[in-house]
């Protein structure tokens, strides 16, 4: 079982100037190329992209507007994956009922200097 990662970036909001691309929808779509290349050179894989709304305060009074921000997400492959542990058969022991108090097992042995000792006293 693999597990992921995530990063988000805002995608770009103006397209750039780019020597030989004609008309702004190409541009833009050329800019957008190119950001994506740039983070997969890095190791993320583009997952998808989402336009998500952000309260946003503007002037003096504080007022909230909503907006909406265009996101690109990437994903890559953690890498620590989780990995199921091996199977391991159960102890021949037997294990105790965590339900029952269990009550420690006490060596009794009484030494004799334990028994010449006389009360406690302050």
């Amino acid at each position: 079982m693999s597990t992921f990662e995530y990063k988000t970036i805002c995608a770009p909001r103006k397209a750039l100037k780019i020597k030989g691309v004609k008309g702004a929808d190409n541009r833009y779509a050329q800019t957008l190329t190119d950001v994506i290349n740039a983070q997969s050179a890095d190791g993320w894989e583009y997952f998808r992209a989402e336009s998500l709304p952000v309260d946003e305060k503007s002037g003096m009074m504080g007022k909230t507007a909503e907006k909406y921000l265009s996101l690109l997400i990437f994903r890559r492959e953690n890498i620590e994956t989780y990995e199921d542990p091996a199977f391991s058969p159960a102890s021949a022991e037997e294990l105790p009922d965590p339900m029952i108090l269990q009550s420690p097992e006490v060596d009794v042995e009484v030494s004799d200097e334990i028994s010449t000792l006389g009360p406690a006293t302050r």
